[in-house]
C-alpha cells in the first residue's frame, strides 16, 4: 500500500486526522494509509460472512463487529480497520483509546485486487503477532474461495481452503462454521470450480 504522506507522522497526528476523516486510513510507522473504496461484491461478501458469524454467536460472549472496528497489533504498531472482527472476553481495548481492540480472536479480509497480497503476507505477519489470535480467513471476491489459516498448539499455521458451496469453514475457537454458500449468497459468483483447460475432445476416425 502507498503511503499518503512521506514525512513522519506520530500517533496522536494520525488520530487527529482520523477522528475528523469520514475515510479510514491504516497506521504503521508512522505513514498513514488510505484504505481503498469496496466493490459492491465485497460490501455482500462482508454482510453475509457478519450477519452469518452474528447469528450462530447470539446469546454467547463472543461478538463479530464489520469494519468499522480499529484494530491495533501491539507489537508491531500496525493500527488496522480488518473487513470483520470476532472477539471474545477477557479482550483487551487500548487504554488511551477505548474503541480500538488489541485482542482479537478471529480476523477475516475480503480480498481485492490491490490489497490481495499484502493482506496474505506482510498484513498477515502482522496479524501473527497477535497471541489472541486463533483464526484468520481469506475471502476471494472473484471467484467462491476462502482460505482459512488456523494457528495450532505448536505455534504452527494451517491452512485450509474451500471452494465448493457445500463446504464449510469450521471456526472452533468461537463455536462456529461457516458455509460458503451463505458467504457468496447473492453474488452471482458460480458455485463450483472452473477447469483449469478445456477438455481433451475425442477425434473421430
Amino acid at each position: 500500500m502507498q503511503a499518503l504522506v512521506q514525512t513522519y507522522i506520530s500517533e496522536d497526528e494520525y488520530w487527529k486526522m482520523e477522528d475528523g476523516s469520514p475515510i479510514k486510513h491504516e497506521y504503521f510507522n508512522g505513514q498513514i494509509y488510505q484504505r481503498e473504496n469496496c466493490s459492491r461484491l465485497h460490501n455482500v461478501i462482508s454482510s453475509n460472512t457478519g450477519a452469518t458469524l452474528g447469528m450462530q454467536l447470539r446469546g454467547k460472549k463472543c461478538r463479530a463487529v464489520g469494519s468499522d472496528q480499529h484494530v491495533k497489533v501491539e507489537a508491531t504498531g500496525l493500527q488496522t480497520y480488518p473487513d470483520i472482527v470476532v472477539y471474545c472476553p477477557p479482550a483487551r481495548f487500548d487504554d488511551k483509546r477505548k474503541d480500538t481492540l488489541l485482542e482479537p480472536s478471529v480476523l477475516i479480509e475480503v480480498l481485492s485486487p490491490k490489497t490481495a497480497d499484502y493482506d496474505r503476507t506482510d498484513k498477515f505477519d502482522h496479524y501473527k503477532q497477535i497471541p489472541t489470535l486463533c483464526d484468520y480467513l481469506l475471502i476471494a471476491q472473484d471467484k467462491r474461495r476462502v482460505e482459512h489459516f488456523h494457528r495450532d498448539e505448536n505455534n504452527h499455521w494451517i491452512l485450509l481452503t474451500a471452494t465448493q458451496n457445500d463446504d464449510a469453514i469450521s471456526l472452533e475457537s468461537i463455536g462456529c462454521n461457516l458455509k460458503i454458500e451463505d458467504v457468496y449468497d447473492g453474488s452471482d459468483l458460480p458455485p463450483s470450480l472452473d477447469l483449469l483447460r478445456a477438455p481433451i475432445e475425442n477425434e473421430s476416425d
